[in-house]
């Protein structure tokens, strides 16, 4: 019973470290939210275009119109 509880939680740590090695690969805009990514492209950055291409920056007004 011990060694099923030792899994459990050695599943939830490594869990969580592969979920961060794999979005954090050191780029300048890793840890911006959508929102700051969103603010910063409507800007002028277009960098960050580049780089959060998990991101649809066409909708950012319509997400969030008080960046106009």
């Amino acid at each position: 019973m011990r060694s099923y509880w030792l899994l459990i939680i050695l599943g939830l740590v490594l869990d969580q470290t592969g979920a961060k090695a794999q979005f954090d690969s050191g780029g300048l805009y890793d840890n911006y939210t959508d929102f700051e990514a969103c603010h910063n492209f409507l800007d002028g950055d277009q960098n960050i275009k580049e780089e959060r291409w998990d991101i649809d920056f066409s909708k950012c007004l319509d997400r969030w119109s008080e960046l106009d």
